[in-house]
C-alpha cells in the first residue's frame, strides 16, 4: 500500500504554545480519511521552531534533512505522498534553491507533495508542465515575506540596543521573572536565585526544573529542563541585554558567570542523573566504578550494592553493605570535603573576581576559535586578521590578570568554623544538594570486591563490615585496626519518598561503640 509521510514545522519557539502543530496535524488526518488507499507511514518528521529562511530544517539533525535523507535511501519511494500545510513549510529560501535542492531530490524520485491548504499535487510530471511558475510564485512570494520580515526584525533589534545604550528598558519578550515592564516579579525571581545556586552546587537542570514545578509558584508550574537552561544563559539575570545595563538584577555576576563556567565543564563530561537518595552517587563500585545503590526491605532503605552487579551485567564485585555502616562511614570521614564543599560555594572578594574574568576568558577564547575558522574558510583578509589580532590580545591581557589574581593572597574572607554545622543543615533540609556538592569535591566511598571500602575522606584509615554481633545486635565494622560496633538504626535515615530527618531521641541508644574483643578472624580478612 502507498505511504503517506507527514512533514510539520513552524519557525519560532514563540509559536509551540500554539494550535499550529495540531492544525497540521488535522488537515493530515482529514487528508487521510478521504484517501483510503494510502496509509500513514511510521516515518514522521518534524521541524518544531527551525527557520525555513535561514535553511535550519535542512542542516544535520533537522527533520528535512532526515526526509531527504530516507528519500535516497528508498525508504520513502515512487507512489508516496509527502503532506504539507503548505509549500513554504518545505522551506523560505530563494525560488532556485527551494527547486533545485529542496523539492528536485523528492519529485525526481517518483515521490510527490502534496499541499493541504490547496490541495495541489505536485509532481515530476506537472512541475515540468503547468505547475512550474505557480511553485516558483509561491516560494518567491514566501521568500520575500521572510526576508522583509528579517529586515523589520533587523531594524527593530537596533533601535532597541541603541535604546538600550541610552538606559532605555527595551519593549521585548521578558523572561520569565520580569514583567513586560521590566521590573522584578518578587515571587518569582528568589527561585530563580535557588536555581542558579543548585545548578553551581552540581544539582542537574532536571532536577531544578522539578523543584521550580513543585515550589508552589504559578508561573513555574510547567517548567523544564530546558526552561532552566535558558534561564542559566540569559544575561537579563544580571540585568543586562545586547550588553548593556536595563533591568534590575536578581542575582550577583559572579554567580551568573560561575553557572557559565560550570555549564561549559559539563559538556565534556558524561551527564549525570542526580540521584534522590542522598547516599546514591557518592559511594562507588571499587570493580567496575558504577554507583552503589539502594535496596530496600519491607518498603525501607536498607542495604547498597553495585548496581551492575544488581542487573546482573557482569561486575565482579558481590558485597552488599548496609545502609547504617555506609552512613556511619560517611561520617567518619566526610568532615573536609563538606568544609571544602562549603568553602568553594562561599566566594571572597578576590574569587568573585576571579569567576567573572574567567567567565569573560573563555567569552574571548570562543570568539577567537570562531574568527580562526572563519579565517580557514575564507582565506586571510584584513579585516579577520585585525579581528583575530585584537581578540587573542586582549585575551592573553586578560591570562596575566588572572595569574596575578590568582596568585593574590585574599585575607577578605574567612569562614569560620561554626559554619561547618550548615553541612548537617544542608544533609537534614536539602541532601540532593549537599551530595551534589559533594561530588564536586571529589569525595566518595568505595566498595572494592575484597569487602575492603575506602574513601577520599581526610582520614587514611579503611574500613570492612563484618556482619552482625549476635550479642548487641548491632554491624561490627573493622576501621583501621580497631573493631567497632554500629547501630542498625541509622542515625540519619532519609525516608526515599519524603526525605524525612529521623533521628535518635536523647534517650536512644549510643550510635556506636569501640569493642575490645579482638576479632582475629575479621581482622586477618582485613589484612
Amino acid at each position: 500500500m502507498k505511504q503517506a509521510i507527514s512533514y510539520v514545522r513552524f519557525s519560532s519557539h514563540r509559536q509551540q504554545g500554539g494550535t499550529i502543530v495540531e492544525r497540521q496535524e488535522k488537515m493530515i488526518a482529514e487528508w487521510l480519511t478521504s484517501h483510503t488507499d494510502y496509509v500513514l507511514s511510521p516515518l514522521t518528521f518534524q521541524d518544531l521552531g527551525k527557520s525555513g529562511f535561514h535553511d535550519d530544517h535542512n542542516k544535520d539533525g533537522g527533520g528535512f534533512a532526515q526526509l531527504l535523507t530516507a528519500v535516497q535511501a528508498g525508504l520513502i519511494g515512487a507512489g508516496d505522498v509527502v503532506l504539507v500545510e503548505a509549500i513554504d513549510r518545505t522551506g523560505r529560501l530563494p525560488a532556485f534553491e527551494m527547486i533545485a535542492d529542496v523539492l528536485k531530490p523528492i519529485l525526481y524520485a517518483g515521490v510527490n507533495i502534496i499541499t493541504l491548504d490547496d490541495q495541489i499535487e505536485y509532481t515530476k510530471m506537472s512541475v515540468n508542465n503547468g505547475h512550474m511558475h505557480l511553485l516558483a510564485a509561491k516560494i518567491q512570494a514566501a521568500h520575500q515575506y521572510s526576508e522583509t520580515l528579517s529586515k523589520r526584525v533587523t531594524a527593530s533589534y537596533d533601535k532597541r540596543r541603541e535604546q538600550a545604550k541610552e538606559g532605555v528598558t527595551p519593549k521585548r519578550m521578558t523572561p520569565v521573572w520580569l514583567n513586560s515592564d521590566g521590573s522584578v516579579r518578587t515571587d518569582v525571581a528568589p527561585k530563580i536565585k535557588e536555581a542558579f545556586e543548585l545548578y553551581v552546587s552540581g544539582v542537574g537542570k532536571s532536577t531544578i526544573a522539578r523543584r521550580m514545578r513543585e515550589s508552589g509558584v504559578e508561573r513555574l508550574a510547567k517548567c523544564s529542563g530546558p526552561s532552566v537552561e535558558g534561564w542559566l544563559r540569559n544575561e537579563a539575570a544580571i540585568g543586562r541585554w545586547d550588553g548593556n545595563n536595563v533591568y534590575p538584577a536578581i542575582i550577583e555576576p559572579a554567580l551568573f558567570y560561575k553557572a557559565q563556567i560550570h555549564a561549559e565543564k559539563v559538556k565534556t563530561q558524561r551527564p549525570v542523573k542526580t540521584a534522590k537518595h542522598f547516599l546514591v552517587g557518592l559511594v562507588k563500585c571499587g570493580s567496575c566504578g558504577k554507583n552503589y545503590i539502594i535496596q530496600n526491605k519491607d518498603g525501607k532503605p536498607h542495604s547498597m550494592r553495585c548496581r551492575i552487579r544488581q542487573n546482573l551485567k557482569g561486575c565482579d564485585n558481590s558485597h552488599i553493605v548496609p545502609k547504617p555502616v555506609i552512613e556511619a562511614i560517611y561520617r567518619w570521614t566526610s568532615t573536609q570535603a563538606a568544609w571544602d564543599a562549603l568553602t568553594q560555594q562561599q566566594m571572597s572578594v578576590n574569587a568573585k573576581e576571579i569567576i567573572t574574568k574567567e567567565a569573560e576568558l573563555l567569552d574571548l577564547s570562543k570568539r577567537a576559535r570562531e574568527i580562526a575558522d572563519f579565517i580557514v574558510k575564507m582565506g586571510t583578509k584584513p579585516e579577520l586578521t585585525e579581528a583575530y589580532e585584537k581578540v587573542t590580545a586582549s585575551r592573553d591581557s586578560l591570562e596575566s590578570e588572572l595569574t596575578i589574581l590568582r596568585k593574590t593572597e585574599d585575607s577578605t574572607f574567612t569562614m569560620h568554623w561554626s559554619q561547618a554545622a550548615k553541612a548537617e543543615d544542608l544533609k537534614r533540609d536539602d541532601p540532593q544538594r549537599l551530595s551534589a556538592m559533594l561530588r564536586s569535591v571529589g569525595y566518595e566511598i568505595v566498595v572494592n570486591a575484597d569487602g575492603c571500602i575506602t574513601t577520599t575522606g581526610s582520614d587514611c584509615l579503611t574500613y570492612q563490615y563484618g556482619g552482625v554481633d549476635r550479642a548487641s545486635g548491632m554491624y561490627k565494622v573493622m576501621r583501621g585496626d580497631k573493631m567497632q560496633l554500629v547501630h542498625k538504626l541509622s542515625y540519619d535515615v532519609f525516608s526515599d519518598e519524603q526525605d524525612e530527618w529521623h533521628g535518635y531521641n536523647d534517650d536512644s541508644p549510643a550510635e556506636s561503640v569501640w569493642l575490645d574483643e579482638d576479632y582475629k578472624d575479621l581482622q586477618d580478612q582485613h589484612k
